[in-house]
């Protein structure tokens, strides 16, 4: 954040100490160029943080890690899901054989497909963005963590119920537990 912000101000120092024959119209063309530029690199900085987390969260960010129900990879995931993302040749079986198959830029590449997915499976329920259920807000990260968690079904069941239907994995982490702990996020 720290490098958008010195950019930001470099830039428009840039922009007020140039010669005076500019005129306005090109001057807030280079500002609203600069700006969108901005936003481009928040919501990249943004998006690159939420995985970071979740990839913490799910296995302190370790690309060789297995847990105890099978799941495995930094982002913990399952052979069903994989299947599905079209990576049939991944097996959890292989990846304890040689995890070679599953690199890390794979495993990113595979999340990146599934938080594609599942934006596109919870569209319709991004009008619940903004409310807040036991305490609290809705979020789109909330949404697309919690997806990841127990799948889109599941969160679209616990936003239609308001919270009364809560899924949990078989670890007992929760719809709701992951809605709140990434909530914060400002991913597009």
């Amino acid at each position: 954040m720290r490098k958008v912000f010195l950019t930001l101000i470099f830039t428009c120092i840039a922009l007020i100490s140039t010669a005076p024959t500019i005129d306005f119209r090109i001057w807030s063309e280079r500002y609203l160029s600069l700006d969108e530029k901005v936003k481009m690199l928040t919501a990249e900085w943004e998006f690159s943080r939420f995985i970071e987390d979740l990839g913490y969260r799910e296995s302190l960010n370790n690309w060789l890690s297995i847990n105890r129900i099978g799941c495995f990879g930094e982002w913990q995931f399952a052979e069903s899901t994989l299947r599905y993302l079209g990576y049939r040749n991944i097996t959890l079986k292989k990846f304890r054989a040689d995890p070679g198959i599953f690199p890390r830029e794979l495993q990113m590449e595979a999340l990146t497909r599934l938080i594609k997915l599942n934006t596109a499976l919870l569209r319709n329920y991004e009008r619940f963005i903004g409310d807040t259920i036991h305490g609290t807000v809705i979020t789109r990260s909330g949404m697309l963590a919690a997806a990841h968690l127990g799948g889109a079904g599941s969160v679209r069941k616990f936003l239609e119920s308001e919270g009364k239907v809560n899924r949990k994995d078989v670890l007992g982490t929760s719809i709701y537990d992951y809605m709140k702990r990434f909530s914060n996020y400002s991913i597009e």
